[in-house]
Order: C-alpha cells, then structure tokens, then sequence
C-alpha cells in the first residue's frame, strides 16, 4: 500500500496543496515552507498517539491568507491510498473508503475541522467548531482509532535526542525487544538465569577485598558510634528478579567497552533506527498493525554523508536485494541533505515552495512527470550529491559538461548575478542529453525555472546535432505541438523563448577568440610545461592573431589538461567584457525567471 495523493486546505502553510505521490516520499524544501506541517496534517489523520486536545485545532492551525476570516472557514487534510487489493486485511480496513474502484482502487481518509453540524448560526470561535475523520466522500462514515492503530504513523521529530530516547525505559525502542525477550523465556529459563545470578552475587560478596572493605565500613561505624549503636554491614547486590535484570540491560558499543551515552549522536541516531526499525517489524508480525508510515524529520542529523545515503537506501527500498521481501512501511523523509535526495527514487521527491505573491505554500512532485523506463534510470543513475542540488534550487542552468560547470558560475560572478544568494545551480548533464532533466524540471515535473547552455554541433551537408536535441526538449515543454518542420535556426531561435541558448562554436575556441588568448595560453603552459617548441610557436601565433587559430589542436591540448581542471584555472581571469553572448543572455534569462 501507498499514498498516492496528498490535499490540505487552509492548513498551515497550505491554502490549497493537491500533490500526487509515489512509493515513498521525499518532501524538500527551504526552511520555514511547511515540511512539517505538511507531516502534521498527515498526522491528523493517521496518527493514534494524538489527543482529542490535540486534533481540537486553535486559529495559528489555520493558513494566514485567511486574514480575519477564519473563523467560519473549514480546514480540510485528505489522504489517498491505493496498491491494496492484494492484502485482505487492508481490503477490509478501507472497503468503506472506496472513492474509485479503478483499477487501481483508490480509498481516502479524510480530516476536517469545521463549525458544528447543526450549529443554526455564523460560527462565533473555535468552541463553535468540532473535528471529523471519516472515508470515502461520506462524512458520516467516521473513522476511530481502531483504523489508525492498523495503519498509524509513527513520526521521527527532526532534532530528536536519540541518546536521551535510548536511556529512558518508556520512551527506548530497546523495550519492546527486551520485553519479547522476557515473554520468550520458560520457568526452566528463568531459574537457570536466576541461580546463575545469584551465585554470581554470592561469589562478588564473598570476595576478600569486598569482604575487607565492609570491615573498614564496619569498624568506622563502631569508631563514631560505638558498639552499642553501630549497624553490622556488608557489601553485596540486592536480590533481583530476572524481569528486573532484563530490564537494566543496556546497549553497548566498541566491543562492550562503552555504553550509548558515551557513543556520538550519529552513531546514537543510527542505533535509534535501527532498533526502531524492528519494532515496526515485530508490530506488523504481531498483528498489532498492518502498514505503518514511518515519517523521519531530518534523517541526515550528525550522520556522516556515506552512512547518510547507506541508510535511507535502505528506508527507501533502493538498497534491497532482488526478490527480498519488503515490510509493509511507506518511508517518508524531509530533508535538506543532497545526499538523501540524490540516492531517493526519482519518482518520490515532493517539492514544496514559497509563493510570495499569494503568500502561501504550493507543491510540486516527480510521482506523475513524464518520464520513459529510460529516462528514469538515467537519472536515477545520474543524479549524484552535486545534481541533488537541483531539487533545493530556485533556478538551474543546465550545462554539457565540467568546463561550463565551473566557468559559467565565474562569468556570473563578473556579471554581479550571485547563483549561491539566488539559489541557483549550474548542474552538469555529462553530455547532451538534456530531455530527463526538462521532465524533471519542467511544467509536468517540479516545475524549477532553468536553462540550457549547449553548443551548435553542426555536421557536414545535415542539420547540425542541436536541431534533434532542441527538438526533444521543445516537445517536453510544448506538449502537442510539432516542432519536426522547423529547420535548425527556427528552433534555435524558438527554444531561446524558454532560456535554452545555443553556442554558435565549442566553448573553448569561442573564449579565445573572444578576448581570453593571452590567459588561456599561460594556463596551457603552466599546466603543460613540458611542450614543444612548435607547440608553444603555434599557441603565440594564435595569441597574436586569434583567427588563425587551429581550434582541433587547441582543444586537444585543453583535453590534455582535461576541461574541467583548465576551466577551473581559467575562471579567475574572466571578465564581463568576454563574457560570450549565449552565456550573458543564458544567466539573465534565470536570474529574471526567479525574480
């Protein structure tokens, strides 16, 4: 089972948030734009640790864009579940909810806080309103606790103090285990264990220096005292039951030598999880629930980056095995960590941002973007910590290859366009394949204003490369229209209206004949300074008349120093003066987009 749609209205953040989900659900974005009210609504609903108090809603509940009317206005949370039917027990938990037989079959649990039924008058404060949960589209078919005790959410607080959780009896989720182990023993169990302690006891009591210490204790006594008033003692441990003992078992780390208390918060946070993990197995193997939505605010807290994208591969369902059986648990992360973002199925990432001019929150997901079997891979494939960055980005600039990944930002600097203060990303597609990352950011996607930066690529007699490559892309955004009897400079000059510039030359041979010689010349020879003398006579004549340069000779010696490394020496030399024309218009078109 999933969530297949999520809706909030006058909620929060949320004036009206209607977002389609996948398998498991990734929610990013910036600070203070509702991640976790969005998990509050879900809460609301599916939540059987809430109190009647706590889903009795005061008016900071209500979204701001309301002004002075909310009272009188409804708060309303749905949820959407679908991949049901093959589980009777389910089947018989949301047969009531049915909104859509389908296939597939669709049921919806839905919360409202709204002004009592049957009030008779406008609703003058919150003790004129009530709150219902109920299935289907029928607010008479209440839904009670018994429903969320089968299929509860169980959230994981961003900031949580695992180590503070883990030492507390109530709260460790060591108690469960450590009481299925208690159930587990038999009478011969336990009185095996209990004279196993207790001669243990004895032997530590009967020790010499044990013995020798209670005496000093002892004679001390008799020394203030006196006899007559002293009380005999000795050292030893108090009887214990055997459910006590179990309960004083602790934790321990570094071969048994430490205790979690001693252990750092990520190494505290990782046991946390893991032990709460099997909980949620051992609830759903006792019956006692059927699906659990397992919410974790903030994973990447104190985790190094490696063990970041370890875990959540692993919460995610991508790091299982083939054939492996997965629990019935719906993951659902909010993070700011590019490392949980880059290794999340691409089909689970829900966008939340800031719409300024209405003053609310609006979402956005990659459960329904238009992607094929092969985009999708590429992207799940391609998608690393640096191109995770996309999904926290106001803006991206989608770029071919490392040498316009660190030149690009250098030229935007000269420009006095800060990407890092716009939140723009300059993301490297590794090539010229540009449709995936369109559907991932396009109209039908998240929805990020972005750009592309890609060269001419002409060929001999034929279209050049970029016509095809504009094409594709153009096709993504323009769904419907036909782009096929556009010859190459009509598409050129269509795809410029959506940001996407085209470079008449290869990058390289265009800044050194647009001003850059002299520089990229000692960047040649500082990195290869062991050149012929031909060579270093061929790159001062090119100095000295650039339009005598032999491009092919060039870039194989920039190839030489690898294009990446020589952009990266080349960057501190730029200026707006040799700024190529498609790069200026490319980071005006971006900057002006997210204004």
């Amino acid at each position: 089972m999933r969530v297949s749609r999520v809706r909030l209205i006058n909620f929060a953040n949320f004036s009206d948030v209607d977002v389609e989900t996948g398998e498991s659900i990734v929610i990013v974005g910036e600070n203070k734009v509702g991640k976790s009210n969005f998990i509050r609504g879900l809460q609301l609903i599916l939540d059987p640790g809430l109190s009647e108090r706590d889903r009795q809603l005061g008016l900071e509940h209500f979204w701001d864009g309301l002004g002075e009317d909310k009272v009188g206005a409804t708060i309303e949370v749905s949820v959407d579940l679908t991949d049901f039917t093959n589980d009777a027990r389910l089947m018989a938990h949301l047969n009531d909810c049915v909104i859509d037989p389908g296939p597939p079959m669709v049921a919806r649990l839905t919360y409202r806080f709204q002004p009592k039924a049957g009030l008779g008058r406008a609703p003058e404060s919150l003790k004129d309103y009530e709150y219902v949960i109920f299935g289907g589209d029928d607010p008479d078919m209440r839904i009670g606790g018994a429903l969320r005790r089968m299929l509860p959410i169980d959230v994981q607080v961003a900031l949580r103090d695992a180590e503070k959780d883990l030492a507390s009896w109530r709260n460790s989720p060591l108690r469960p285990l450590i009481e299925d182990l208690a159930a587990s023993l038999d009478d011969d169990a336990r009185e095996e264990i209990q004279d196993q302690v207790d001669q243990a006891q004895r032997e530590l009591a009967g020790h010499e220096e044990v013995v020798a210490t209670a005496e000093r204790i002892s004679e001390r006594l008799i020394a203030i005292a006196g006899g007559q008033h002293a009380v005999p003692v000795s050292l030893g441990l108090a009887p214990t039951r055997v459910d006590a003992l179990l309960r004083s078992l602790r934790l321990l780390i570094d071969n048994g030598v430490r205790g979690v208390g001693d252990a750092s918060l990520g190494t505290a946070n990782l046991i946390f999880l893991a032990l709460k993990s099997l909980e949620l197995d051992r609830l759903v193997s006792d019956g006692e629930r059927d699906h659990t939505f397992f919410v974790v605010e903030e994973p990447e807290a104190h985790l190094h980056p490696h063990v970041q994208r370890l875990i959540y591969r692993y919460f995610l369902g991508t790091g299982a095995e083939d054939g492996e059986e997965q629990p019935p648990l719906t993951t659902i992360l909010t993070t700011h960590s590019p490392h949980i973002a880059s290794v999340a199925p691409i089909r689970s990432i829900v966008l939340l941002r800031h719409d300024t001019a209405e003053g609310k929150t609006v979402a956005v997901s990659t459960a329904n973007a238009p992607f094929t079997q092969r985009d999708e891979e590429d992207l799940q494939r391609y998608i690393d910590v640096t191109r995770g960055e996309i999904f926290f980005s106001r803006g991206v600039i989608l770029v071919e290859g490392d040498a316009e990944r660190f030149i690009v930002p250098a030229f935007a600097e000269v420009l006095d366009i800060p990407l890092d203060m716009l939140g723009i990303t300059v993301c490297s597609v590794g090539g010229t394949n540009f449709t995936p990352y369109v559907k991932l950011l396009g109209p039908e996607g998240l929805n990020i204003p972005h750009v592309i930066l890609t060269d001419r690529d002409p060929t001999n007699g034929n279209h050049p490369l970029v016509r095809r490559r504009l094409i594709n892309v153009l096709d993504v955004i323009e769904g419907g229209v036909d782009h096929e009897n556009l010859d190459a400079d009509e598409v050129i000059e269509l795809a410029e209206h959506y940001g996407y510039f085209v470079n008449e030359n290869t990058l390289e041979p265009e800044l050194f004949a647009g001003g850059l010689a002299q520089d990229m010349q000692e960047v040649i020879r500082e990195e290869l300074p062991r050149l012929r003398r031909e060579t270093l006579n061929a790159l001062q004549q090119w100095v000295d008349d650039p339009d005598q340069v032999d491009e092919d000779w060039l870039l194989r010696l920039i190839e030489r120093i690898g294009k990446g490394r020589f952009a990266q020496a080349l960057a501190p030399s730029v200026s707006e003066d040799v700024c190529p024309a498609y790069i200026r218009s490319a980071l005006e078109h971006i900057r002006d987009a997210i204004a």
